[in-house]
């Protein structure tokens, strides 16, 4: 088994000696624990419904809720948004040459 050594802070020390004490367990078992448990592998099934839990988005699965097609469509808005963005700052540097020589 190998070994890890490890610097904590005093308040963060005295905590997890606190703790290991209550869960009436040791220093390395408490981290070993903690480090199983953020190392394990994710479903990333459940990870989704849990975001969307989280954000109050529906089920996907939820036939009740209409269907959007948006995101079909995402790549023609970004590129009319782009344009419309450049006619704006063409416009206006003409408007802006067009008055520059006037007293």
């Amino acid at each position: 088994m190998a070994a890890l050594s490890l610097r904590l802070d005093p308040e963060l020390e005295m905590r997890l000696t606190q703790e290991v004490a209550r869960r009436k367990t040791t220093k390395t078992q408490f981290v070993q624990d903690l480090l199983r448990q953020a190392l394990e592998p994710r479903d990333p099934v459940a990870l989704l419904y849990a975001v969307r839990a989280q954000h109050g988005l529906p089920d996907p699965s939820d036939n009740s809720v209409p269907e959007t097609r948006r995101s079909e469509n995402v790549k023609a808005a970004v590129q009319r948004r782009v344009l419309d963005k450049l006619n704006r700052r063409t416009s206006d540097l003409k408007v802006a040459e067009s008055g520059a020589g006037t007293p």
